[in-house]
């Protein structure tokens, strides 16, 4: 019966969720670097066991990278320990100097037969090392 009905059937086919309120997992990171803003589901194809893929585009730059923040992304074993993810090091020390790129913004796991992760910038900000000085 026009626009009205058509947007009321929207809304109630957005309506559903996939969040487990019973049993949460839960994953902390530190404050104000944005960690769990992109997530993924990641097989890992040696040890045959899922972890959690987390973004934290904000986060500080790894020591040795000469930048101040570049974004980072952790693999999270699946259990209830809140704080047992791992920075997965991604940035080469000695690379070109690499600022606010927002690394981990977006990830993908591709899961079998390869295995790869797709994980992505939003910005980059390429400064000559020459003319960081």
């Amino acid at each position: 019966n026009g626009p009205a009905s058509a947007c009321a059937v929207y809304v109630l086919a957005c309506a559903a969720s996939n969040i487990d309120t019973r049993f949460p997992l839960l994953k902390t990171g530190a404050d104000g670097t944005l960690f769990g803003l992109s997530v993924a589901l990641h097989l890992d194809l040696k040890s045959r066991t899922h972890l959690l893929l987390v973004g934290a585009p904000r986060e500080r730059a790894e020591p040795g990278v000469p930048a101040n923040r570049t974004g980072g992304v952790y693999i999270c074993p699946i259990t209830s320990d809140q704080s047992d993810c791992r920075r997965l090091p991604l940035i080469k020390p000695g690379e070109d100097l690499v600022e606010d790129m927002w690394l981990g913004v977006t990830l993908a796991s591709e899961g079998p037969p390869g295995g790869r992760v797709l994980v992505t910038i939003y910005s980059y900000f390429l400064m000559n090392k020459s003319t960081a000085a």
